[in-house]
């Protein structure tokens, strides 16, 4: 085919409406794919607070059980973390908003032997990036804001979450035993402790935080009260 011909198709072909519609419409989509890829590796790391008491993340309610798991597991990855960067300076945490200033937030103190320690600064102290989730160092008596180590820190405490959470739901569903009977050992805040009467073993009665207990029993259910799990759920059972 002559080039001329070639270039004359191409130029009729971009001064078509349908065309240059279809154009306009392509590139808002990748530009909108591209947003939302970002969105999704800034959420990769985002802040998760672990410490609220009726705790909830991706989702999925956790036990008391597992967000003490979380805890203890977050603060040996900030230590190793600080152990391995030794040479950016002294590590902090900022993990929680003070209860007594809401302009000031509570830091953990990232070292082996320390993992108690908690100071509390002010935002004015602290780097104007600084929030909740942030590293940061101690450098020349100053607090900075070590970006990497914010990033990373996050990646490995929300993958380690993730985990805890698939390794809470199989442990619930394993002790969801069929035909098995529970009674009811304490109730508060929408949280109930089950105890498997079918289940004793060398330490005493098993008990549980189920998380999945029907609404419509859980707000009559008291101390004692016996339930069956049958076909997949919870039902009242009378006592014998």
């Amino acid at each position: 085919m002559n080039l001329d011909i070639v270039n004359d198709l191409f130029n009729n072909l971009k001064e078509n409406k349908i065309v240059q519609s279809f154009i306009k419409e392509l590139s808002k989509s990748l530009e909108n794919t591209i947003t939302d890829n970002n969105k999704i590796s800034n959420n990769d790391f985002s802040f998760n607070n672990i410490h609220l008491g009726d705790l909830t993340l991706y989702g999925e309610k956790i036990t008391i059980k597992f967000r003490d798991k979380m805890l203890i597991q977050r603060a040996e990855i900030l230590q190793q973390y600080s152990e391995n960067t030794k040479e950016k300076g002294e590590m902090y945490y900022i993990y929680d908003i003070n209860s007594n200033d809401n302009n000031s937030y509570n830091l953990c103190i990232c070292e082996p032997g320390k993992s108690n320690e908690v100071i509390t600064k002010s935002k004015e102290e602290l780097p104007k990036e600084a929030t909740l989730g942030s590293v940061l160092r101690k450098q020349d008596m100053e607090f900075v804001l070590d970006n990497d180590g914010t990033k990373s820190v996050g990646i490995k405490i929300n993958t380690m979450i993730k985990e805890k959470i698939e390794e809470q739901h199989e442990f619930l569903n394993s002790k969801r035993i069929e035909g098995h009977i529970y009674e009811v050992g304490e109730k508060y805040d929408g949280r109930i402790w089950l105890y498997d009467l079918d289940n004793v073993q060398s330490g005493g009665i098993e008990g549980i935080e189920e998380i999945e207990f029907p609404k419509e029993l859980y707000q009559d259910a008291k101390e004692g009260d016996l339930f069956i799990y049958k076909n997949g759920e919870y039902q009242k059972n009378k006592k014998v």
